[in-house]
């Protein structure tokens, strides 16, 4: 009986552990495209203003504009991809976890899966 018991808390700990984990990356996902997105507004500000108060022409601000939301296109692409790709490992966590193997520490974890990002 023991045994039992002692299996269900070492699955309680290592699914713990896989709910931080996938805490820590929504965090971090959500965290990165909201500051995207802020930075992408105060550079449209920036750019509109320049442009209406005759101080930037139409050219610089077309040209401004399109990098401004190239570059902001592909962080995004970028973050999302690195997210979904971790979304498949946390899948991976579980089916290990279904299959009574051990995870790695939950630092560890998060070390390798801030190398992925960035």
């Amino acid at each position: 009986m023991d045994d039992d018991r002692s299996v269900k808390v070492e699955k309680d700990i290592e699914l713990l552990k896989i709910q931080i984990f996938s805490e820590h990356i929504h965090t971090r996902f959500t965290t990165i495209i909201t500051t995207s997105y802020a930075i992408v507004v105060a550079f449209s500000v920036l750019f509109f203003s320049l442009f209406y108060g005759n101080l930037l022409p139409l050219v610089g601000f077309a040209v401004a504009m399109s990098a401004l939301l190239i570059g902001a296109s592909y962080q995004i692409y970028r973050v999302r991809r690195n997210y979904m790709k971790t979304l498949r490992d946390i899948s991976q966590m579980v089916e290990t976890v279904k299959e009574g193997k051990e995870l790695p520490k939950l630092e560890e974890m998060l070390k390798g899966w801030k190398t992925t990002v960035g």
